[in-house]
């Protein structure tokens, strides 16, 4: 079986990813379920998100709301220390530090880490929307990971990005370019990135109960480090709203939506 925490897996915090991982290991052992020594640290996440063998991974919530959910069952989703509530998150939309730049009218370029993103893409796109931007005028650039779009804004690359609250509250510790940013504004909260599996659904419940138990049973030193605070027993129609939210800015993208999610590696 395959175990993988990618989502928030930075380097500077892999040892204490490793540490939960430990203990959660040893939560499932109580519980009759095997589970691997050691977590797969795998590239290809789409690969790890369909594997058969995944026994617990963490994904987030745009492909599993416009599919992957038909081929996994939902664990539930972990809860983090950013001001949002159990099970939630948001992302903040970020700028160049003194740039003015506001979503009215805006027209330059947008940094994403991924357009399988719901904190770096859908959101993003969801707000430009709202406040009246036409997509059709606005460049794009991949920047393959919430850090490097922080890099790409600080250094005027880009004029804007979304960042996870989760992430960008881990670069406020670890990235030194976080200083060349300012937040302009905060995203709606939508359900947080969920835990998922491959095993069959009487699994589930075990899985949840050792993963809340892991959590409690933490170093708080730990627990800070990963900004852990507890876990959400969620349920798939939870993250509707997500799906509901992608039909829309399909109807709005210059290029089809479809095309955008596979391009991404998130099968439909």
């Amino acid at each position: 079986m395959l175990a993988g925490l990618p989502m928030y897996d930075w380097p500077e915090i892999s040892a204490a990813t490793d540490e939960f991982w430990t203990v959660l290991r040893d939560c499932l052992l109580r519980r009759g379920i095997e589970a691997p020594a050691t977590l797969t640290r795998q590239v290809d996440l789409a690969a790890l998100w369909h594997s058969k063998e995944l026994m617990v991974g963490q994904t987030c919530g745009l492909p599993f709301a416009t599919g992957l959910n038909r081929h996994v069952r939902l664990i539930g989703t972990p809860s983090y220390d950013i001001g949002c509530a159990p099970g939630c998150y948001y992302s903040v939309l970020i700028a160049p530090k003194g740039s003015g730049t506001a979503l009215d009218g805006f027209s330059g370029s947008l940094a994403i880490n991924s357009y399988g993103s719901q904190s770096g893409f859908a959101a993003l796109v969801t707000a430009l929307v709202a406040a009246g931007v036409d997509m059709g005028g606005v460049e794009i650039q991949v920047s393959g990971a919430h850090r490097a779009s922080i890099e790409a804004v600080a250094s005027g690359k880009a004029e804007l990005a979304a960042i996870d609250a989760v992430s960008f509250r881990l670069a406020e510790r670890h990235v030194p370019e976080i200083d060349g940013v300012e937040v302009i504004c905060c995203t709606c909260p939508t359900p947080g990135l969920p835990l998922i599996t491959a095993l069959p659904s009487g699994a589930v419940d075990a899985l949840a109960a050792a993963t809340e138990e892991a959590i409690r049973l933490l170093e708080p030193s730990l627990r800070r480090q990963l900004l852990l605070t507890g876990f959400r027993r969620s349920k798939a129609e939870d993250y509707a709203g997500i799906e509901r939210d992608w039909r829309l800015i399909e109807a709005v993208m210059p290029q089809d939506g479809t095309s955008i999610l596979k391009a991404s590696g998130v099968p439909r």
